[in-house]
C-alpha cells in the first residue's frame, strides 16, 4: 500500500485554478469543494500513471458513489479535511479517512455512539477507522492508525496492511 498527499495551500499557490480545470467534471457549490474534489483526482490520476504505470487514469463511479479507474485494477481512496488532501492507493480495496484534530465534546459524542471515549484520540481512532471502513462497504479488514503532521489523525484500511495499529505506512509528499 502507498499513500501520498497534497497540502491544498501549497497547491494553490503554485499552480493555480485554472491548472486543475482538466479535473473539474463537474460543477461545485464552493470554491473549498472545487480544490477539494479537483486536487483529489488529480493526485489520484498522477500517481496512477507515474508511480503504478496506468496508461489510462480514467475514473468512472459504481454505482455505490466509489470512484473507480476505467482500466485499472488498482484500487484507491481519497479523503480530505482542512488543508490535506491524502489518498491510497493498493492491489486490493483500501480506504482512507483523515480528520483534522479538534477539541470536541466527548461527553455528548459518548452517548451518541453508545461508547465511552476517554481521549480526541479514542475518538478519532473510531471516526477514522469508520469511515475508512465504509469506503470498502464495512467489509472488516486490517487497520493503521496515526497521526500525521501533529494536526491530523489518519485511518487507511485494506487487506495489504498488516493488523498492526504500530505498523509504519509511509506518507508522501506529492506535487
Amino acid at each position: 500500500m502507498k499513500i501520498f498527499y497534497i497540502n491544498i495551500l501549497e497547491f494553490e499557490k503554485t499552480y493555480g485554478k485554472d491548472y486543475l480545470k482538466p479535473y473539474a467534471d463537474k460543477e461545485f457549490k464552493s470554491e473549498k469543494r472545487f480544490w477539494e474534489y479537483t486536487i483529489g483526482r488529480y493526485l489520484v490520476k498522477n500517481i496512477a500513471e507515474k508511480y503504478f504505470g496506468v496508461k489510462n487514469s480514467e475514473i468512472i463511479t459504481e454505482s455505490s458513489g466509489k470512484p473507480i479507474f476505467k482500466n485499472s485494477d488498482l484500487h484507491f481512496s481519497i479523503s480530505h479535511s482542512k488543508n490535506i488532501v491524502i489518498a491510497c492507493f493498493d492491489k486490493n480495496p483500501c480506504g482512507i479517512d483523515i480528520e483534522q484534530i479538534k477539541p470536541r465534546n466527548l461527553e455528548k459524542l459518548s452517548k451518541h455512539f453508545n461508547r465511552q471515549f476517554c481521549s480526541l484520540e479514542d475518538f478519532y481512532k473510531f471516526w477514522t477507522h469508520k469511515e475508512a471502513k465504509y469506503k470498502i462497504n464495512n467489509k472488516e479488514t486490517n487497520f493503521y492508525f496515526t497521526k500525521f503532521k501533529n494536526e491530523y489523525y489518519i485511518t487507511v484500511t485494506g487487506e495489504s496492511i498488516g493488523n498492526n495499529t504500530d505498523a509504519s505506512v509511509p506518507i508522501l509528499h506529492f506535487g
